[in-house]
């Protein structure tokens, strides 16, 4: 088994799915809100009719729903081959080939142009504006109509890319949607044929913004005058270590669509293309396509589905030789161009399945088909199936969506933050380390952005109150009281809390570093990034339940364990000791990869 397989097969989980499962379909559109899977339209295999159903799938409980529509809003007509996106918590639903209105018997086939809208807080679909009964012009801002096309959602532009009329003739061009005021605004000539057979269209909610190659900003205002010493030690910006963040797109940086294409399955051709848009209506693309690499290189993938996660463009398909048939996942690093092979395991080796979409809150890769399946006669049918899913760990293959910056904090903010505790800025509070050194702080920072401080300073003030039980004391500053005199209903605070200190029993670097991210809401230090530090932030995060914190250090120890970075050895520990399943599995497949760690 190689090492792919050995982590694979701890990265990849299948099970079936539960509830009212949809029937078996084609052409039906997949799109993922949160934790929820929303799947539209489709047309029965057997039957050959087309649905104009809407199901929702619990990513979280493997459970099928079937959305009942509302009497009082019309339901799109049934289709199949359409698109479906996301935007301001709505399905943006486009085209497709559908029936023609007036055909009750819905024997008579026809291309759709329509744009539907479903609110997902409203749980309805909204009134569908009127398309022209004459057919746009090719070069027309509304597009002709057609299925089997590509979209893509970004910058409030709905981006609609080929496909094919209902005589299977290529439509080689893009039109934008405005999505606020949901008029087309813009077309133009696209000079190659693209559909869902060979291509797909790709963007991201957020984007991935390195601070190492933005300007440097400059250096943050001190809290106290050059000839004044600092509370602690001052970190030289020098020596800051900035992390990729993750961040919503802004127009100056927007949300790219990468276009991925294969064809000529016997010799096969790539192509990678990337749209920016420049609202309110234009946009401008860059070939990629000469800048792929890699020790291996996709197949030809039919029906290619994919996402962007973190720094990775994923691809998924169905790859089809004489002598071997797989669905074949890849994973395309954007900073270095690389493709690599996710292998899913032994999961993923027998069935059939057809249909992969991205979980990104959980940095989960989700994988729709059926285990007792024929992927080949499935294919031929072009036949989707969802009656068992499989869940596969991106994060154990090092894609992941890195943390956004506590707070919204910019660098600038950090910073100064930073600058703060170390000048001792606005101190009226001590942290006491086990060694018995002091840290002076300020307690409301630490009530406002320590959920369990602040739940234990209530505590004791109203167990303090509780104890004096005279209404005249002073609430300021609490009197210690003893452990008899405590109202026993109310919950005991920490011991280790006192009115003017928290001994938190931490050897001092550790104090530190803990300190330095309430303050900055980052790591920031190199203290911060020594991997004995590291692993003990870890084990505070998880004690104290600080997601951030965890999802920061998490972060920190993936670029340590891919630059090889030594002391790192006591990762897969502290991964244990935190339940950090995926970062285990990085640390297990790293090892396998690089060697072991040291």
């Amino acid at each position: 088994m190689n090492v792919h397989s050995v982590s694979a097969e701890l990265a990849t989980v299948a099970r079936k799915t539960r509830g009212l499962v949809p029937p078996k379909l084609v052409g039906a559109s997949t799109t993922v809100v949160g934790d929820k899977m929303y799947l539209f339209g489709g047309r029965l295999v057997v039957e050959r009719r087309m649905l104009s159903d809407l199901y929702v799938f619990d990513l979280q409980a493997f459970t099928w729903a079937k959305v009942e529509p509302s009497p009082e809003c019309p339901v799109p007509g049934p289709r199949y081959f359409h698109s479906s996106d996301t935007w301001n918590n709505h399905l943006v639903v486009f085209g497709g080939m559908g029936y023609k209105g007036t055909d009750e018997a819905q024997e008579t086939l026809c291309v759709l142009n329509d744009v539907c809208f479903y609110s997902l807080a409203e749980s309805r679909w909204l009134p569908t504006e009127e398309i022209p009964s004459s057919p746009p012009s090719p070069h027309s801002l509304i597009p002709r109509a057609r299925y089997a096309h590509l979209s893509s959602v970004s910058s409030d532009m709905l981006f609609i890319i080929g496909g094919q009329d209902l005589a299977n003739g290529w439509l080689d061009d893009i039109h934008v949607y405005d999505l606020p005021s949901r008029s087309w605004v813009h077309r133009s000539d696209y000079p190659r044929h693209c559909g869902t057979y060979r291509s797909v269209a790709l963007s991201s909610t957020l984007c991935v913004r390195n601070p190492e190659s933005e300007p440097t900003p400059p250096p943050a205002p001190r809290f106290r005058s050059d000839n004044t010493p600092s509370a602690l030690p001052v970190t030289s910006p020098d020596t800051f270590v900035q992390l990729p963040y993750s961040t919503p797109p802004t127009p100056a940086f927007p949300s790219e669509i990468f276009l991925y294409s294969n064809y000529n399955f016997t010799d096969v051709k790539r192509e990678l293309e990337v749209f920016t848009p420049q609202p309110p209506s234009s946009f401008t693309i860059a070939n990629r396509s000469s800048s792929m690499t890699g020790l291996a290189l996709p197949p030809g993938l039919r029906f290619p589905t994919g996402a962007l996660l973190g720094t990775s463009l994923i691809i998924a398909g169905t790859y089809l030789a004489h002598s071997y048939q797989a669905f074949s996942i890849w994973s395309l690093d954007l900073p270095t161009m690389t493709w690599s092979r996710i292998e899913p395991g032994t999961a993923l080796a027998t069935g059939s399945w057809c249909r992969a979409v991205l979980w990104r809150e959980s940095n989960k890769l989700l994988v729709f088909g059926n285990r007792e399946g024929n992927l080949v006669e499935d294919y031929n049918h072009r036949l989707l199936s969802w009656d068992h899913v499989a869940y596969i760990d991106l994060e154990a293959f090092a894609i992941y969506q890195p943390p956004s910056p506590g707070f919204g904090f910019g660098h600038e903010a950090q910073t100064m933050g930073l600058a703060a505790l170390e000048d001792g800025a606005f101190a009226d509070f001590e942290v006491v380390c086990d060694d018995g050194r002091r840290v002076a702080c300020s307690r409301k920072l630490l009530e406002d952005r320590w959920p369990w401080f602040c739940i234990q300073r209530q505590r004791y003030t109203a167990a303090a109150s509780s104890a004096v039980g005279v209404s005249g004391a002073s609430p300021v500053a609490p009197l210690p009281m003893p452990a008899g005199s405590i109202d026993p209903v109310l919950p005991r605070p920490d011991p280790r809390l006192t009115p003017r200190a928290l001994h938190l029993a931490e050897p001092y670097p550790i104090t530190v570093a803990f300190l330095q991210y309430l303050y900055a809401q980052a790591l920031l230090t190199p203290l911060q990034h020594a991997p004995a530090v590291l692993s003990a932030l870890l084990l505070l995060s998880s004690t104290y339940d600080l997601v951030h914190l965890r999802d920061l250090v998490k972060h920190a120890m993936h670029r340590a364990l891919s630059a090889g970075t030594s002391g790192v050895s006591g990762v897969y520990d502290v991964a244990t000791l935190c339940d950090c399943q995926s970062l285990r599995l990085r640390y297990i497949f790293s090892s396998l990869t690089l060697g072991p760690h040291t």
